[in-house]
């Protein structure tokens, strides 16, 4: 049946009114922290996390056959029966096959909607549809690498309700409306697709017939509106930008309608569309207009918009927050800071995609920092600062989700958002505006990045490209670390009008690599110095500063997220007498940690040795064996051999010994 591979070639229930106490309970008990009103000014985490408790248990993870497909085009054709509650659809997905022959075309679908049948390149074909999977057999002959397929599928069914529901049949003022939230693992609850953000599809259309009183909102542009004579309408939207699953939007409601347009910095235009209800149109109207100058404020920034050949606009829906489907946010609220940080991710998000949710600080962290910088071309740099201190997080937890098959640790506000945003807003600080800037815009535009799928890595390495910095310890610490560094700062000034600063870290986990500002105010100026703190105890000489001090600051501009303690020379400041072995850090790392310790006077010369050991208590490496000399000392594991994993790090020197425990992550 080769011949089909040649032929492609040539031509390539219910409604969500539920009941309220079924609502409240799950507000309640599974998304406390995560739900917020419309009206409040600071949205926690978009309105993703809003249908949560549906995919509490939903896996993530490709299929083998998935990962040997390339999905390039869908065609979503729904008819959708608004008083039964019911869609009838087909979806046609075209695609490639990979190095490997997959077993079958594999698709993630619910099973609570029923296929109908599947054509195989246009001739009726078998399927199976088992475990929310839908599998199409490929042919019995060998599929060649690099040709394509070809699979349509014609369902039908209610969309489950199952938590907030993906695809809901809801109404706003007793009148119907219809929307969709699919981030993370929804879009199979009502559409057949490879439900993943590592596979963009390069173009897709969105058809969809509704009764006429109802105006559609999608992705791209509209390609056509049809009046079909039997009291129903079809819209044809057409999004030709790669686009993952997740992202695909379908809104419908009587909406009222009104544009703008915004004038790009080459002088192209771009439309901007707004679905609004028509009892909010007033209320909205005001703020919605700012649109237009966060888009000229993010595209200096970041770079032009990322879909000028469509538009961006927002439709209404119903639920608080909203989401950042691609040229067409779904919006819940229209806080300032709401549709900054939505459009914010029309480049962070939208155009660069994690590529897995183990990365979604990509997503919503640059969202949040996009969010700080409207404030501070709105309301200047004190406004920009101020934003800052109050999304502080000091708290447990990795920004890098471990588990991305919990939608909490996926949409927690204090890990993926604030602390997430706090991550740009120091990477800022440590490169500088300008290559800050520039670096943010190769990331967005960079050729084999832009409308793909990303990771940190990848973000870490366009980052050191442009700067030439070494940012190993930055993303190991703040992304694959937890916590914050606190630091306690002492001073002396010698006879000779030095001035000597001394900066501890006094956090009893990992240390954290730093360059730290420094701010000294004598009599007759204020001083500026930049430091590199890479260690738990540290002294600099700042050399002579001309009179005597009266005060220091660290991290005057506040750059860092941090605590800081100022100590009494000669009292508070801290005096190791013993053998000290300090926290290593990054811990948890990969591949590299350091290990540091304090070796006094009266150890001597006794020869000293670090070694590791896994967690049965076997002797993996000796890192050192020396003769000791006092002062602290400092040495560096690569465990780039080693298998991820519990490590212990031993200390030896003079008959005693000191562990610690360290987690390798790869």
């Amino acid at each position: 049946m080769t011949w089909y591979w040649d032929i492609l070639n040539l031509y390539m229930y219910f409604r969500l009114m539920i009941h309220k106490l079924l609502y409240t309970f799950i507000s309640l008990f599974f998304l406390p922290v995560l739900l917020w009103s419309q009206f409040d000014k600071e949205p926690e985490t978009c309105g993703h996390a809003l249908s949560a408790a549906k995919w509490l248990n939903t896996e993530s993870t490709l299929t083998v056959n998935q990962e040997k497909i390339d999905v390039t085009y869908y065609r979503i054709d729904l008819d959708i029966d608004i008083d039964a509650e019911e869609i009838n659809g087909s979806v046609l997905v075209n695609g490639w096959i990979g190095m490997d022959q997959p077993d079958s075309i594999e698709l993630d679908f619910t099973n609570e909607m029923m296929v109908d049948s599947v054509k195989f390149f246009d001739e009726l074909w078998s399927f199976v549809h088992e475990s929310d999977y839908l599998k199409v057999p490929a042919p019995e002959s060998t599929i060649p690498e690099g040709y394509s397929f070809s699979v349509e599928i014609f369902y039908h069914g209610t969309p489950p309700y199952t938590g907030f529901g993906a695809f809901n049949f809801d109404t706003h003022a007793n009148i119907d409306h219809i929307w969709t939230l699919s981030e993370p693992y929804g879009a199979r609850d009502w559409w057949p697709c490879k439900d993943d953000p590592s596979d963009k599809a390069d173009s897709v259309d969105i058809i969809i017939t509704v009764p006429e009183d109802q105006i559609v909102a999608s992705n791209g542009l509209l390609i056509e509106e049809t009046d079909l004579g039997d009291g129903r309408k079809k819209y044809h939207w057409q999004e030709t930008y790669p686009i993952c699953t997740y992202l695909v939007s379908v809104t419908t409601y009587p909406y009222t309608v009104w544009h703008d347009e915004y004038i790009a910095m080459n002088g192209d235009t771009l439309p901007l569309d707004y679905y609004v209800y028509p009892d909010h149109y007033g209320s909205v109207y005001d703020n919605y207009l700012l649109t237009n100058d966060m888009i000229e404020v993010f595209a200096q920034r970041f770079g032009e918009y990322p879909f000028m050949g469509e538009k961006y606009g927002h439709a209404e829906f119903g639920r608080g927050g909203a989401m950042e489907h691609q040229t067409i946010t779904s919006m819940g609220g229209w806080s300032q800071w709401l549709i900054a940080h939505e459009l914010g991710h029309q480049w962070w998000g939208d155009l660069v995609t994690c590529a897995s949710f183990h990365h979604i600080w990509l997503n919503e962290g640059f969202a949040r920092f996009s969010e700080a910088i409207w404030e501070e071309a709105y309301n200047g740099v004190q406004a920009y600062k101020d934003y800052w201190q109050s999304h502080e997080y000091y708290g447990p937890g990795t920004i890098f989700v471990e588990n991305p098959n919990s939608v909490g640790d996926i949409f927690n506000g204090n890990l993926s958002y604030n602390k997430a945003g706090w991550v740009v807003h120091m990477l800022r600080g440590v490169m500088g505006d300008s290559l800050f800037f520039e670096s943010l815009q190769s990331y967005a535009y960079h050729d084999s990045l832009a409308y793909g799928a990303v990771t940190t890595e990848d973000f870490q390495a366009v980052c050191e490209n442009v700067s030439g910095l070494d940012l190993e310890d930055y993303f190991q610490q703040w992304i694959y670390g937890e916590y914050y560094p606190q630091y306690a700062v002492s001073w002396e000034m010698l006879d000779t009008d030095e001035l000597i600063v001394t900066i501890e870290q006094t956090q009893n986990w990992q240390y954290f690599h730093m360059p730290i500002d420094l701010q000294v105010t004598t009599p007759l100026d204020t001083l500026d110095f930049t430091v590199d703190n890479d260690g738990s105890f540290q002294q600099f000489n700042l050399g002579l500063i001309g009179s005597s001090m009266f005060d220091i600051k660290l991290d005057p501009d506040d750059w860092i997220l941090k605590s800081v303690e100022y100590l009494t020379i000669g009292t508070d400041l801290p005096d190791y007498d013993q053998l000290t072995l300090f926290p290593a850090y990054p811990n948890p790392f990969n591949p590299e940690t350091t290990i540091s310790f304090f070796i006094p006077e009266s150890i001597g010369e006794s020869e000293f040795m670090v070694k590791v050991f896994d967690l049965n208590g076997r002797h993996v490496e000796t890192i050192v064996q020396d003769q000791a000399t006092s002062g602290m000392a400092k040495f560096k594991w690569n465990a780039l051999g080693q298998a991820s994993g519990i490590y212990f790090i031993r200390l030896d020197v003079d008959g005693s010994n000191f562990s610690q425990k360290v987690q390798l992550i790869k």
